[in-house]
């Protein structure tokens, strides 16, 4: 069904990537959530979250990215965003967001994102 959200989490290289395609909005945000935090369960260098299937995006959808971003950093892990769609690019320009997230054409090129070093454990 069109709009339905789908989800898929992958591992590519040193890379975490975390696909959101169709509607991401407050009716399935712990689903979206659920995903970051599979993505990030990982343990990559880089969290990716390909977000070009993504057609619809509200602020459930950004509250959800910007939640799995904290979550990252507390583990010295970026998080990029790969081919946001139109819809995905409108709310982080209008909430005025955009520069909180890297945005990569592939899962490839947010690679380059991986820290050099990461902080002591403990």
């Amino acid at each position: 069904m069109p709009g339905d959200l789908k989800t898929n989490v992958e591992r590519v290289g040193p890379v975490a990537v975390c696909s959101l395609a169709g509607d991401l909005h407050m009716g399935n945000q712990e689903e979206v959530r659920a995903a970051l935090k599979t993505a990030l369960g990982l343990l990559p260098a880089v969290l990716a979250v390909d977000l070009a299937g993504a057609e619809l995006f509200t602020s459930s959808g950004l509250n959800a990215l910007l939640r799995a971003r904290l979550d990252a950093a507390d583990r010295f892990v970026p998080l990029v965003l790969i081919t946001p769609s139109r819809a995905v690019r409108r709310v982080l320009a209008v909430t005025e967001a955009q520069d909180l997230f890297p945005i990569c054409a592939t899962a490839e090129e947010a690679a380059r994102y991986a820290p050099t070093s990461r902080a002591p454990s403990g």
